[in-house]
């Protein structure tokens, strides 16, 4: 298999075959990230106020980084021999305000900053660089994404 972005072999013989629960954690990572495009998009669209207009891009920036990660995992997928879900997680829709919705958002990029450290760790432990340096870099823009959340509630 291919190191990300290489062409290097990282993963030992028969992983595909190990990595079934590798795979259900990239897909859940998966939908979440599909989840998240239509939420923040969602918040994008909602924006009316003055003051939101000016974040709005920035719930439109962060949402067209997520687009980008459930491709890298889509694609990371599928190399691996599983099937990327098309189906995302629940959408957050009870945000009305600019700040019900950065902290609506803020939780959601917790979660996922959460949630790829623990499938870094996964994917170390199965011995699977290459997804785990792809898992790297998608949460240090999911660690950034937090930080962006933060400074729109004054944080």
């Amino acid at each position: 298999m291919e190191e990300y972005g290489s062409g290097t072999s990282t993963m030992p013989a028969g992983t595909a075959q190990a990595a079934g629960t590798l795979l259900d954690t990239l897909n859940m990572l998966r939908a979440r990230e599909l989840a998240v495009i239509t939420q923040y998009m969602r918040h994008h669209y909602q924006i009316t106020t003055a003051e939101g207009l000016a974040m709005a891009d920035e719930f439109k920036d962060i949402a067209i980084t997520e687009m980008k990660h459930a491709e890298m995992l889509g694609e990371r997928i599928d190399f691996l021999g599983g099937d990327p879900t098309t189906q995302p997680s629940e959408i957050g829709r009870d945000a009305r305000t600019l700040e019900q919705m950065a902290s609506m958002d803020l939780a959601s990029e917790n979660d996922a900053v959460r949630l790829y450290r623990d499938a870094v760790k996964q994917a170390d432990s199965e011995g699977d660089v290459t997804t785990r340096r792809m898992l790297e870099s998608i949460l240090g823009d999911e660690e950034n994404h937090v930080n962006r959340f933060q400074m729109m509630l004054g944080r």
